[in-house]
């Protein structure tokens, strides 16, 4: 075929025009519905990540701080003064074989074992000690005393202060710890000094001379008492690989043979940290005058400073006091005394839970059994005064007045009426039932006191 005649056949192919406006609205489209599938796929993640991390790794919270009561009491109980009737049986034997015996060979047997106990004691006297049993002994106390050691710390606070000319300045103070307890990764301290509350800075040292700052949680406005926080990430470590911070162990303070027993001051006995010193307990039935409290002293031979903290322990290293130089004797203001631990656990226990406690004011005794029978008192504790301007005073509790009833709850001695006040809250209104005396008679009176709080608590409250 000719070329000439295919001329017909060439075509140009052009390309079809771009409708802009369709391309646009097309892209307007999948951007809108990109942004709102990224804000719906990010609203559905922050939604279900709790949900999905809570299942994964559940959380805990903290179990409350609780501290077993620890009262033994060294009396005999009633069976054990009744004796049986075999025992009874086994006597009457004995006694009428001692009188088949012949006397003349019971004394020459008395003089022999006389003789012998005499010769023994004579030989006891005549050995002198050793100066590695001294050192012994003593290196025995030392290791007792370090492991004590490992609860207590030393707690400072830096506070804003005025001079008197007006000038501001910084006042430091130190004082004993005790470490209480270990809630979820907080380390738990008591102490007892009033500046916390106020205080800019509060450092604490461990046994081990690390260091960490604390965090002031809760305080209680009558005795002092406060309880410091530590947590574990403003330590070196973590706690599980730290062998030198140690929970304190807490004993009883309530046994009957209390007294007259060795005791171990830690701390700062002398005024300076870090001193210990040996004693034993001279009294520790004294009931202190402190407002809405039934603590006991524990008063003992050990010379420290007017300004002593710490704590007192047993030979097994149980906490039995706190050392408390602000109710020491005026006869003998140098002379070591402390609060009983045991009446303490209940109150530094809702301390460490930060749990409000409510505040009444009064001051309270027992009323001994021969006195309340002379002069007719009734069954209660007894108010020997009331603070001023407290929720008692405006309630219209008396001096003199016997406390027979709070809350419904029947009050037969001060340790009873402050375990009801310890489980009173602020804020709310509290039933009192008093005996007043009128003449040579006591009528019951019904008065309504509204709680005022006990403690102040930290900025993270």
């Amino acid at each position: 075929m000719d070329e000439k005649n295919t001329d017909f056949m060439k075509e140009e192919i052009r390309q079809r025009p771009v409708n802009k406006k369709r391309l646009l609205r097309r892209t307007a489209i999948t951007v809108f519905l990109a942004v709102l599938f990224g804000a719906v796929a990010c609203t559905v993640f922050l939604l279900l990540e709790p949900v999905i991390n809570n299942a994964i790794n559940p959380s805990e919270e903290p179990a409350p701080v609780t501290f077993p009561e620890k009262t033994t009491v060294d009396e005999m109980s009633p069976e054990d003064m009744i004796a049986s009737d075999a025992q009874i049986q086994e006597e009457e034997v004995e006694k009428k074989a001692a009188s088949l015996v012949d006397v003349d060979a019971i004394q020459k047997e008395v003089l022999s074992e006389v003789r012998k106990d005499l010769a023994d004691q004579n030989k006891k006297q005549e050995k002198e000690t050793t100066v590695s049993e001294y050192e012994q002994f003593y290196a025995s106390l030392g290791e007792l005393t370090q492991q004590i050691s490992r609860s207590i710390v030393t707690v400072t606070s830096i506070t804003p202060d005025y001079d008197w000319a007006g000038d501001a300045f910084n006042s430091a103070g130190s004082a004993s710890g005790l470490i209480l307890a270990i809630r979820g990764k907080n380390i738990l301290i008591l102490s007892d000094d009033n500046a916390y509350a106020k205080a800019s800075e509060i450092r604490v040292t461990f046994h081990d001379g690390q260091q960490a700052k604390a965090q002031f949680l809760t305080q209680d406005t009558v005795t002092g008492l406060t309880i410091l926080k530590v947590e574990e990430s403003s330590l070196s470590g973590p706690l599980s690989q730290n062998d030198e911070i140690t929970v304190a162990a807490l004993g009883s303070s309530e046994k009957a043979s209390l007294t007259g027993t060795p005791v171990i001051a830690v701390g700062s006995p002398s005024g300076s940290t870090g001193s210990v010193s040996y004693g034993v307990i001279t009294n520790s039935g004294l009931l202190l005058d402190v407002a809405d409290s039934a603590y006991k002293q524990i008063t003992t031979d050990i010379y420290g400073s007017t300004q002593a903290s710490g704590v007192l322990t047993d030979l097994e290293g149980n906490v039995i006091g706190w050392i408390d130089m602000a109710h020491s004797r005026s006869d003998s203001p140098n002379l070591l005394c402390a609060i009983g631990i045991t009446g303490m656990k209940s109150q530094i226990e809702k301390m460490s839970n930060e749990i409000r406690m409510g505040y009444l004011g009064i001051h309270a005794t027992d009323i001994p059994e021969s006195v309340r029978a002379e002069q007719g008192l009734p069954e209660g504790a007894y108010i020997q005064r009331t603070e001023m301007d407290s929720p008692a005073m405006e309630a219209g509790i008396q001096s003199g007045d016997v406390i027979t009833a709070v809350g419904g709850k029947r009050v037969t001695d001060c340790s009873g009426l402050m375990d009801v006040l310890l489980e009173s809250r602020s804020g709310r209104q509290l039933s009192v039932t008093v005996s007043r005396q009128k003449g040579d008679e006591y009528s019951e009176v019904n008065l309504v006191a509204n709680l005022a709080p006990r403690l102040t608590f930290g900025s993270n409250h």
